[in-house]
């Protein structure tokens, strides 16, 4: 397995961004196939981190064969204060997404302000995936197979819209060691 560098919040979103694609050539990837890598990881920045501006976080990618990962972990905030702190300076409400690219939105957002009872799908995050995984709380493609096709159909405009829905093998948050998680799994 191949990983790239690790990248924080001081590093700069355009950076991270720009070394994604860079990590993407570095592993034979066509300039086609490097720019949907750092598509991807411009789609999973603007759901998550984008949201809060001063929120401590690392990125990196690895690869396995034709499979790349972005991966983002994100501490979780517990002190009251602190939540106050980032729910003040974040950019809620801007340019929010709607539909399923909104909800996964929400779910990270609840997850890192501690408001996990407020699962924006509906039901609990044991409803939406049942993998191997005991960390993962959110499935992207298990919510995509077992979702109620009347619960589909007024948020799938966005997801068919988005970058996620057309690269991404699947996108999972999870909670790991008090850090919240999101991998976003490409195949290439």
């Amino acid at each position: 397995m191949e990983k790239s560098d690790v990248y924080n919040q001081s590093s700069g979103i355009e950076k991270i961004l720009t070394e994604t694609e860079l990590f993407g050539r570095s592993c034979e990837l066509t300039p086609p196939e490097a720019n949907k890598l750092r598509l991807l990881a411009e789609e999973v920045l603007g759901l998550t981190v984008r949201l809060f501006d001063n929120l401590k976080y690392e990125f990196h990618v690895e690869k396995s064969k034709q499979r790349f990962k972005i991966i983002l972990r994100v501490a979780a905030l517990v002190d009251p204060d602190q939540k106050e702190k980032v729910l003040s300076v974040s950019s809620r409400g801007k340019n929010k997404s709607f539909g399923i690219i909104g909800k996964i939105s929400d779910v990270f957002e609840n997850l890192v302000t501690g408001d996990a009872g407020a699962y924006p799908f509906g039901g609990s995050f044991s409803s939406h995936y049942d993998g191997e995984d005991p960390d993962t709380l959110f499935s992207l493609k298990y919510y995509k197979s077992s979702a109620p096709e009347e619960e589909k159909k007024p948020e799938w405009d966005g997801l068919e819209k988005s970058i996620i829905g057309h690269f991404a093998d699947d996108v999972t948050i999870g909670v790991s060691s008090n850090k919240i998680v999101v991998v976003a799994t490409i195949t290439i």
